[in-house]
């Protein structure tokens, strides 16, 4: 089942909107991801502080500002780095705004929660995660999930961080993959029985890129189970609602909302 989730404020001040250099486009490949200890990680974890989520009063995440302080003083160049120091959101293909908590983060986390929505023993995708935020209130529901970012810096040093910050024994019922939406489906796509696919997917603020369309649905497509649920959270200004709905509503019995 499709459901699109749409804030309906059209109110939102215009520095909200992802500020994007354009470059040639060459897609990094989906990889697992490894959880590695390392000075610049502990360093990380001696920075969280608390962040107050329906349900979930006392998540604890790590504020980006610190992490791009640490990368600067290990010398550490990366895409992150590289993307921070020139104030911007997005470099299609190598850095995807993952260091930032996109408003409608805070909207779908209410959403689930005032819904009421059962993750215990479930199986959950959070789809450009940045953060983790949503599945680590997954995680606290007793669901399993897959965070799945473009950069792999940003999972190494954010949303790794985030989730071993709550609880390191978390890490048992998490995965975490880096690279493009495609090659991302294609990756774990074929393995998977029907039974082995998610029963959500939730994704916040990620339809920016047209382009991207196309790569979202094969992420449904071959990832979702056919009972399985899937909430993209998005701006009405930030997409164009006629292609997103051509792409995503190709299944027969959408639920749009």
């Amino acid at each position: 089942m499709f459901k699109f989730n749409f804030s309906a404020d059209n109110t939102a001040e215009a520095e909200e909107q992802p500020k994007v250099i354009q470059t040639e486009e060459t897609w990094e490949k989906s990889k697992q991801i490894q959880f590695k200890d390392s000075s610049i990680l502990q360093d990380i974890l001696k920075n969280a502080s608390t962040i107050n989520l329906p349900n979930y009063p006392d998540c604890k995440y790590i504020d980006p500002s610190e992490i791009v302080d640490i990368l600067q003083d290990s010398e550490n160049e990366t895409p992150v780095l590289k993307a921070e120091q020139n104030h911007l959101d997005l470099i299609p293909a190598v850095y995807e705004g993952g260091l930032k908590i996109w408003e409608c983060t805070y909207d779908l986390l209410s959403y689930l929660s005032s819904e009421k929505i059962q993750l215990e023993g479930l199986k959950v995708l959070d789809l450009g995660c940045g953060s983790g935020i949503l599945g680590i209130y997954s995680l606290s529901l007793g669901a399993t999930c897959y965070f799945q970012d473009y950069n792999e810096d940003v999972l190494q040093y954010f949303t790794i961080p985030n989730v071993l910050v709550n609880n390191k024994g978390l890490l048992e019922r998490s995965k975490f993959y880096s690279g493009d939406w495609e090659s991302f489906a294609n990756l774990i796509g074929d393995s998977l029985t029907e039974d082995e696919k998610f029963d959500y997917i939730f994704t916040s603020e990620t339809l920016y890129n047209v382009q991207s369309y196309p790569k979202i649905h094969k992420v449904f497509k071959l990832l979702l189970k056919k009972s399985g649920k899937m909430y993209p959270l998005v701006r009405h200004m930030m997409i164009n609602f006629l292609k997103i709905l051509a792409y995503l509503s190709l299944d027969a019995g959408a639920d749009l909302r």
